[in-house]
């Protein structure tokens, strides 16, 4: 088990802390510019009985075997520049941000911790279903990094920050994408939108058991132009102009892949 110092108190800061926690890793101090912020996560951390103390002065931050910044992307390199320990294994838990960021701050003892999915304060998830993407810029930090995975008994892929890169843009279309087109759906449906949660899980199943292709359906794949018409008189009224929009775009790009030769 690993001593971990986390850099930050946001959503990742806060979860990744007490999934490490539980895991049984020793959490030694939690630092934000914001004390409050700081504190509000190690008092999260002594339910569980930590010894874990705040701090709003990074050069208070212990040498722990491991220090996780957790804050946004564009604080990455700033906080980075600042570590007090410059040797320590630091790792940080951006999908967008390279590994050459720690490099360039001169932590060459450095790595990604990358949950592939959104975490949030409110809203504890099972650990054991979120993959971890990881990079390591030597052998020992990615046996650390696998070691801190399999505490959390959770999925990982070693990869490099391009690949990472790749993987956060894919899941722009499958989280910020697919939200947005719901709230378009709960417009169009309101008050009835809970009727359409059945049919939303089972498409996103069969795409991941089929592929996104196998697995499409509807009007615009059919080439079927009398039910897409029904579908835009729906959307004719002024408060679905927005929505009117993003069907008809959506329905070319669909109608253009599966049927090329029209």
């Amino acid at each position: 088990m690993y001593n971990i110092s986390i850099v930050g108190a946001g959503n990742v800061a806060f979860r990744m802390a007490l999934f490490l926690q539980a895991a049984g890793h020793c959490i030694d101090c939690v630092y934000a510019r914001d004390l409050e912020k700081a504190e509000k996560v190690v008092r999260a951390l002594k339910r569980g009985k930590s010894d874990a103390v705040a701090v709003n002065d990074i050069n208070l931050l212990p040498k722990s075997d491991i220090t996780i910044i957790a804050v946004s992307d564009n604080a990455i390199a700033q906080v980075a520049a600042q570590l007090p320990h410059r040797d320590a294994f630091t790792v940080h838990t951006s999908g967008a941000t390279p590994m050459s960021v720690l490099e360039e701050a001169g932590l060459h003892n450095c790595g990604i911790f990358y949950p592939l999915m959104t975490l949030s304060m409110n809203k504890d998830i099972d650990i054991r279903l979120v993959p971890f993407l990881l990079e390591s810029a030597n052998e020992k930090g990615k046996e650390i990094l696998v070691d801190l995975v399999n505490s959390l008994k959770a999925e990982y892929k070693i990869c490099d920050s391009y690949k990472r890169l790749q993987f956060h843009t894919a899941a722009i279309f499958t989280t910020n994408f697919i939200n947005y087109s719901l709230s378009l759906a709960y417009d169009i449906s309101h008050p009835d939108f809970v009727f359409l949660l059945p049919s939303a899980i089972e498409s996103v199943r069969k795409a991941f058991l089929n592929t996104p292709a196998v697995s499409q359906t509807g009007p615009a794949k059919r080439g079927d132009t009398n039910t897409i018409n029904k579908h835009l008189e729906v959307l004719s009224e002024d408060k679905f102009a927005e929505h009117l929009e993003v069907y008809k775009f959506l329905t070319e790009k669909i109608y253009k892949k599966y049927n090329p030769s029209k």
